[in-house]
């Protein structure tokens, strides 16, 4: 199958040709016998002529070669050459054949297995059986033969050898002795178990004849029968004649039979039985102290004394010993506290431990000073014992001391005496364990009794904290304080705990968007000074957007390197003294306007401010009374839509709602009661909860009204009726030293109160749209100065690319379809401030003018709230 250039070339069957002057031509196929050709390729076996050269071109081929996929002609055209289908990783390796076998001048034949891969590309093993064709000059210059394809029987000839692997692993490693002896008695094989077993060399073992040398009958019995064909087995005590070793075994001996029934030899199964009690005596005593331990674990309950005598106890029966102690130390391990079992040894207290110092007691002593279990299997005399404890007690036979650790301290030392056989190092094992067991249930209970107790205490002071008005929070030193922790009592305000704990909310959010900046100052200065605690006081929203005063009192916590670590502290709401104060100064305030000589228009606007100080009031008008026809007009209003002023601005005396005025006293309704009696005046769409019809009089004349409403809650507290009829007292008698008084309605809003609204940003802007004015807060948050913003187009406030939608919106403004607008404004630098303006009309200088108030947008229940 190879050339001369030493490339294999692969012949398997002699194939008939005729020779013409020592060479080969084509036409030598056309005389191969028809009938020979017939059986070739009906025959699995494939037949080869190659010519030895390159990769072995094709000069023959049987037809059959289509069991591999392939046709004759495409090898006979040259499409493809032999080497093409062999496989790669097998031509070196048949290389190396044929070049050996080329090589010897006498050799004509040889035989290979290699592989080759089929036209779909299926690998096939195959017997290549070759003759090597030469010329007269002895050069090699066809091989001729076939190829077998034995693919299944490669596979199987695998699977044994695996197989065979696999039992000689078993065989090997087996726990129990294997041996194998053949039909004349003699031991062949035998695996390490066995060799552990007897106590011999495997090599000792094999060779040795089990007929003639074994001096044991019954064993020898068990042993005989096999060779009549039948199992034996043996139960007992066995003396290895090759070792001495002597040892308790069970056996069991089966005849190897041939397939035509002869005797082979035979298997011996040996099993150590003593090391199988061991290892189920383990077993056991590893339950009973998980059993134990199961029990320990049950009586967290228990008293101590109890916990440690049955823990004394299961020591006791799992060393098979007659007493045993339990001594716990104190941290210098100097006292011990001892517990013993059985308990009337001393016929002491059940509840008490008897306690002594360690230095006298030298049978415990040993343990400590080595601090490992000390094993004694000797009789000791009562030296030490008899100074540890009073009384007598049997005679120390055997002991065993074990310490049990707490980390690198000793915490106790366990002691069992008097075992009937010597104490070991699985003694020494079962006790430790099961003390330790104990240790850690002694430290689970007394943390359970801790933890216990500082539960109570948390439940304590979380009720305290519930029904206490001081919110406490712990703050991370973080942008806006995210919140580690808050009171429940966090509900009086809107919000849950997890609105904060996870995150949603952070403290920052609740701050009102006007202190805000006011209270990060703050905190930054108290940080940067190193304070330990300070206070301060601002507004908060709660969930529904109501705003409130809070006190906060707050401890600063710093870390070893003097960073702040966190921030602890309560807030109290002292909105109500917050009122009270307001109450004070209003009265305060309303002394001097009394005095005051100024415009009448002016007084009134002041004292209309003063009523919407009130809490929960956010709108109203102040009427005049013709004291003629009786008939009411609006001299001034605040915080109503221009649809509502010109529905109301004007009434008769003989009206519905004039007759709230007329009563004499003051009257407070649900706007949900009067809504369907004042249908003719459309107030529905204004949003209000409570109105307040207060009348104004002087003398027992009713000279004046106010008519107060609240957009946010269903009722006007107490508080807020005492300030506003106190308001309308005292108006009556500054109307009366009042000559007189505008009430026409004609100058709309006039010089509204911009100065009173100090939370919002406000603005003024004439029809034209040129800033008339622009309040502080605006200022501030757009990061302008009052000269780059005063006689500027009002669009330098909003992006740009916005003009259009924000004419829109105007446009919508001034037909009355709307009050609001929700584009954003924008800072100097650049920066978008989401805000909702409300836009009214009123008058600036006798002149037409629009002033709006914006407002921030927030989450956390922020919502827009009328300011005028």
């Amino acid at each position: 199958m190879y050339g001369n250039s030493g490339v294999m070339k692969i012949s398997f069957t002699e194939v008939p040709h005729k020779a013409i002057n020592g060479k080969y031509e084509s036409s030598s196929y056309d005389s191969v016998d028809k009938r020979l050709e017939a059986v070739y390729n009906s025959s699995p076996v494939i037949s080869f002529l190659w010519k030895a050269e390159g990769r072995w071109p094709v000069e023959y081929v049987s037809s059959n070669i289509s069991q591999l996929g392939y046709s004759p002609d495409d090898f006979l055209s040259g499409e493809l050459i032999y080497g093409d289908i062999v496989h790669p990783d097998d031509i070196e390796r048949i290389l190396m054949e044929v070049r050996k076998h080329s090589e010897k001048k006498n050799t004509s034949y040889f035989s290979l297995n290699y592989r080759i891969l089929t036209r779909s590309g299926d690998i096939r093993w195959v017997t290549e059986r070759s003759f090597i064709k030469r010329d007269e000059k002895g050069n090699i210059t066809h091989f001729q033969g076939i190829l077998i394809d034995n693919t299944e029987l490669e596979r199987t000839e695998k699977e044994l050898l695996e197989t065979g692997k696999k039992y000689r692993i078993i065989f090997e490693r087996s726990p129990v002795g294997i041996l194998y002896f053949d039909e004349n008695g003699m031991i062949t094989h035998c695996n390490k178990s066995c060799s552990d077993i007897i106590g011999a060399p495997v090599k000792k073992i094999v060779g040795f004849n089990i007929l003639s040398s074994l001096p044991d009958e019954k064993l020898k019995r068990a042993i005989d029968v096999v060779f009549l064909g039948s199992s034996g087995y043996y139960n007992g005590e066995f003396v290895s004649r090759i070792s001495g070793k002597k040892i308790m075994v069970k056996a069991s001996f089966t005849p190897v039979l041939n397939d035509d029934g002869s005797l082979l030899g035979g298997i011996g199964i040996i099993e150590d039985i003593e090391k199988r009690q061991k290892a189920e005596n383990l077993i056991n005593l590893n339950e009973m102290r998980l059993e134990a331990l199961l029990k320990l674990y049950q009586m967290q309950d228990c008293q101590m004394h109890e916990i440690a005598e049955y823990t004394i106890q299961k020591g006791v029966e799992l060393t098979s010993s007659k007493i045993g102690y339990l001594e716990f130390l104190n941290e210098e391990e100097k006292v011990l506290e001892t517990y013993q079992w059985p308990k009337d040894i001393y016929e002491r207290s059940k509840k008490e431990p008897f306690v002594h110092p360690v230095r006298f007691n030298g049978f415990w002593g040993e343990a400590i000073r080595e601090r490992r279990a000390i094993i004694v299997n000797r009789a000791d005399d009562h030296k030490h014992l008899d100074d540890a404890y009073p009384q007598k007690i049997e005679k120390t036979l055997r002991h065993i001391t074990v310490p049990v650790f707490d980390n690198e301290q000793i915490v106790a030392v366990a002691g069992v005496l008097n075992k009937d056989t010597d104490y070991d190092e699985s003694d020494v094992r079962q006790l430790t364990l099961l003390m330790e067991g104990m240790w850690k249930l002694v430290q689970y209970k007394n943390t359970n009794d801790v933890i216990y107790e500082a539960l109570r205490m948390r439940r304590l002071l979380e009720s305290i904290m519930s029904s206490s008005p001081a919110i406490v929070f712990l703050w991370k030193p973080e942008h806006d304080w995210p919140v580690d922790f808050v009171s429940d009592n966090i509900e009086q305000f809107g919000y849950q705990v997890d609105d904060f704990i996870s995150g949603k909310i952070i403290y920052g959010d609740i701050i009102h968007p006007s202190d805000l900046q006011r209270v990060r100052d703050e905190v930054e200065r108290a940080t940067i000074e190193g304070f330990s605690d300070f206070s301060q006081e601002y507004r908060i929203l709660t969930s529904s957007g109501e705003v409130r005063w809070v006190d906060e009192r707050t401890k600063l916590h710093y870390d070893d390197v003097g960073m702040l670590s966190y921030l602890q502290g309560i807030i109290v709401d002292i909105t109500e003294s917050k009122h009270a104060s307001n109450f004070m100064r209003i009265g305060s305030n309303l002394d001097n306007i009394i005095e005051d000589t100024g415009d009448i228009r002016d007084t009134l606007k002041k004292m209309l401010d003063f009523a919407l100080e009130a809490r929960t009031i956010d709108c109203g008008v102040i009427y005049s009374v013709d004291q003629k026809t009786g008939d009411f007009d609006a001299a001034v209003y605040k915080g109503f839509s221009e649809k509502f002023v010109t529905s109301l601005s004007h009434f008769s005396s003989n009206t519905l709602l004039a007759r709230f005025f007329t009563t004499g006293y003051p009257v407070y309704k649900y706007f949900s009661e009067i809504s369907k009696m004042l249908g003719s005046f459309r107030l529905e769409d204004e949003g209000l909860e409570a109105m307040a019809f207060i009348p104004v009089r002087f003398n027992d004349q009713l000279i004046a009204a106010l008519l107060l409403a609240s957009n946010k809650e269903l009722e006007i507290p107490a508080d807020s009726r005492n300030l506003v009829e106190t308001i309308a007292n005292q108006l009556g008698v500054i109307i009366s030293r009042k000559s007189s008084y505008p009430v026409s309605h004609k100058n709309k809003n006039n010089l509204i109160s911009i100065v009173d609204i100090l939370d919002e940003m406000v603005f003024i802007i004439s029809m034209e749209g040129e800033i008339l004015y622009v309040n502080p807060p605006l200022i501030k948050n757009l990061g302008y100065n009052e000269k780059e913003l005063l006689n500027k187009d009002f669009l330098i406030l909003y992006p740009p690319g916005q003009e259009d939608n924000v004419l829109s919106e105007l446009d919508n403004i001034m037909d009355g379809s709307s009050d609001t607008c929700d584009i954003p404004l924008i800072s100097k630098e650049g920066y978008p401030l989401s805000v909702r303006s409300k836009f009214t009309f009123g008058d600036w200088d006798e002149q037409d003018v629009l002033v709006v108030i914006c407002a921030f947008t927030r989450s956390l229940g922020f919502e827009d709230t009328d300011q005028q």
